[in-house]
């Protein structure tokens, strides 16, 4: 008898795109190691302590973590489904300080409603249409719409089939629903409740995207994760390991080998090569393509992809180790303030707090993680960082003037930190390189919405792409399904039945 033998494949990054492709590869019969230059798994989904406090600088919200979502048998295969989460019951609390008022985006959609009405009638009818959709979307599971398969399989009867299983939630995903938030509120009255949209999440996604959001919520389908983002990473990497995978930790690939047109190994930055019959990148998409394979493997739509299309704009966090409890708080408050908190040299009157005092891993108990983002810009905190000490300065001024700022709304807090950490884009970009210290890829527009990002590079063999520059938009979601995705393509290039579970 002839035993064959595997075929061997090198995966780039342990993030969730890199773990999950890896799962799915285990499962296909392929033999596979990650490289990952750090010394653990995660990439973006990650979390780091400070004393007795447990920071989170990665996954806000996730949804498919229990039963009712076919979202939720993908989290089953990678192992995800394993990770605590605690339900959210108000998506977030939004405090106008100008007017005073406070509202609370509540998972009850009759509450929400009702206070909206309240507050903004004559925007009544705007209202009833949003509150509408957002029931609309939660009649139909769209967890796995346009994620079953890569688009690239895709034929005409399958798109015919897609569309039948999700023909109730179809007329959400056209027309005026594509519309950005910020074109959305462009006809509303009252400008509290066309600000309230607009810092749901982000203006320049389409409006669908809230209405899913508030739809998850609602069906209490979204929760936010008990132990952190490290943890839910670890639990994929427990199931990548327990197939037989294997991660080198501490692993910086340099170069991605090319024969012939043809990805044949990886060499790491300490000089060492590896070779295998297939290499998957993981990692940030123009860092592969442009510098590791010098921009030899293009063509119009990617280069149009790296040179048009935005990335989210990235963020700075500043974490603080608090001896008080905030029992009394919802887990993210969002304030638009009258009293602007400098942030890279320009005005943020946008400021989003999170309070992670619904887990007792963040902090020891009758204390607090608080987090406090703000959203900025790369280019600043990139040139800053050439100057180590300068850098260091502006990240203590910029957490002192947030405790002033946190002072007047919470008195007593500046004199119980206990552990203070500032994460700036920069932060972000040296430890995982993602473009720009983007947070999540490639901005959700109406254009992107509808595109899709091709895992194979033109001319180049064995060589495939997952992982979030692999999608057409970042998010836990998109990431664990483009592993899914990529390993599909690659059985079909093999000729080989497709597994996404173990034999028998």
């Amino acid at each position: 008898m002839i035993i064959m033998k595997k075929q061997k494949i090198i995966i780039i990054g342990a993030g969730l795109g890199g773990l999950s492709t890896g799962i799915y590869a285990q499962l296909n019969g392929y033999e596979t190691v990650i490289f990952e230059k750090n010394p653990v798994p995660g990439g973006l989904a990650a979390s780091w302590k400070r004393k007795d406090y447990l920071i989170d600088g990665g996954i806000h919200f996730l949804s498919g973590y229990k039963p009712g979502l076919s979202l939720y048998n993908v989290f089953k295969e990678v192992g995800a489904h394993k990770a605590e989460c605690v339900d959210i019951e108000t998506y977030a609390r939004y405090v106008d300080e100008k007017s005073g008022t406070v509202i609370d985006i509540s998972a009850d959609l009759d509450k929400f409603q009702a206070d909206l009405l309240s507050l903004f009638p004559e925007d009544k009818k705007k209202i009833s249409h949003f509150i509408k959709a957002t029931r609309g979307l939660g009649k139909t599971d769209i967890s796995e719409f346009g994620f079953k398969e890569p688009l690239e399989l895709m034929k005409r009867r399958d798109w015919i089939k897609e569309f039948w299983q999700n023909r109730k939630a179809l007329k959400y995903f056209m027309g005026k629903s594509m519309k950005s938030v910020r074109e959305y509120v462009e006809d509303i009255h009252d400008p509290l409740f066309k600000e309230l949209l607009l810092y749901m999440f982000l203006p320049s996604v389409p409006i669908v995207f809230l209405w899913m959001v508030l739809s998850f919520v609602s069906q209490k389908q979204m929760g936010v994760l008990i132990k952190g983002s490290l943890d839910f990473a670890r639990k994929i990497e427990e199931r990548y390991l327990e197939l037989g995978g294997k991660i080198e930790y501490k692993s910086k690939v340099k170069d991605i080998l090319v024969k012939d047109d043809t990805a044949v190994g990886i060499g790491l930055d300490t000089g060492t090569i590896h070779n295998a019959d297939f290499i998957i990148s993981a990692i940030d998409g123009r860092t592969v393509i442009y510098d590791m394979l010098g921009g030899i493997y293009t063509n119009e739509k990617i280069n149009k992809i790296y040179s048009k299309w935005k990335t989210v704009d990235p963020s700075i966090s500043v974490s603080l180790g608090v001896d008080m409890e905030f029992k009394d708080e919802v887990w993210m408050t969002i304030f638009k303030t009258t009293d602007p908190v400098i942030v890279a040299e320009e005005e943020k009157d946008s400021v989003i707090i999170r309070f992670f005092n619904y887990s007792p891993h963040f902090a020891p108990e009758g204390k607090t993680v608080i987090q406090v983002d703000f959203e900025t810009e790369w280019d600043y905190w990139f040139i800053l960082s050439k100057d180590k000490k300068k850098y260091n300065q502006v990240k203590k001024e910029l957490a002192e003037s947030t405790i002033e700022w946190l002072e007047k709304r919470y008195p007593g807090i500046k004199d119980k930190i206990e552990v203070t950490d500032v994460a700036t884009p920069y932060t972000y970009w040296r430890y995982t390189l993602n473009e720009k210290g983007s947070y999540m890829g490639f901005l959700p527009t109406a254009d992107t919405f509808t595109s899709y990002v091709e895992k194979r590079l033109p001319g180049l063999s064995n060589f495939y792409m997952s992982g979030q520059w692999s999608m057409s938009m970042g998010g836990v979601q998109p990431v664990i399904y483009s592993g899914k995705h990529v390993i599909q393509l690659l059985c079909h290039d093999e000729g080989k039945k497709f597994l996404a579970k173990e034999k028998g």
